[in-house]
């Protein structure tokens, strides 16, 4: 490991948007990228392209709704690269629109990886990003999930009916605000972002961006120097009301 290497964790990384903010990532000069997969195997399946191009990544086993493999993965990073410098709490769920699930099911299920599989994987992270000079979290969120867009008449998701997805990322920018506040004193840069209405697996390729697209402000707030800001929820383009 190189002095000045960035060591960043990315969850759900083997497909989607979380794959693409690894690849955008790894694409930085001095970032290494580990790729947080519930599946190992489909990890080193997705990490191929990826490692053919020179890119610094690494597939890890990575279940955030799991303690043992969330701690175990701590120590692995802890022993490896003994720091982490950047966390994107990107896996999560939505599954509004399960038939086979009722809605108390349904939002049971999503807020056990949304928000407390985020939280896990956060406080399991904290001890390692506290041993890096410039330490980052960034929560993967939803416009959605803003109460400020949803009381737009004029907002353009207005008619979407995610309830419970949208009520899980508003408790993961709740905890946003919470980790931003504890930890500034530490240098971390704790954050909310919107990767926007992506054509992924999720969302049945229904979307209008693609990852590539949605990676770009996830891995612009990985790598937020000194002077950026803390605690905040925000798309490409501007910063979105809580």
């Amino acid at each position: 490991m190189e002095t000045n290497e960035i060591i960043a964790l990315v969850s759900g990384a083997n497909r989607g948007i979380g794959l693409a903010v690894a690849a955008g990532l790894a694409r930085r000069k001095g970032v290494s990228v580990l790729l947080g997969c519930r599946d190992l195997d489909r990890g080193k399946t997705a990490s191929l392209p990826l490692l053919a191009e020179g890119l610094r990544v690494r597939p890890v086993q990575l279940d955030a709704t799991d303690e043992a493999s969330v701690s175990s993965l701590a120590h692995f990073i802890e022993n490896e690269y003994g720091r982490l410098d950047a966390l994107v709490n990107n896996a999560g769920i939505g599954l509004d629109y399960d038939p086979s699930l009722s809605v108390v099911e349904r939002i049971q299920k999503t807020l056990d990886v949304n928000v407390v599989g985020a939280l896990r994987l956060t406080e399991a992270m904290v001890p390692l990003l506290a041993k890096s000079t410039r330490p980052r979290i960034v929560n993967v969120s939803s416009e959605l999930s803003s109460f400020g867009l949803r009381a737009d008449p004029d907002w353009a998701y207005r008619d979407f009916r995610l309830p419970t997805y949208a009520a899980s990322k508003a408790a993961l920018n709740s905890l946003t605000l919470s980790y931003a506040q504890q930890l500034k004193d530490k240098g971390f840069k704790v954050n909310a972002i919107c990767p926007g209405y992506t054509a992924t697996e999720a969302t049945n390729f229904a979307g209008t961006r693609t990852p590539e697209q949605a990676a770009v402000i996830a891995v612009k707030f990985a790598l937020l120097d000194n002077e950026g800001p803390n605690g905040i929820f925000v798309n490409e383009v501007q910063e979105l009301p809580w």
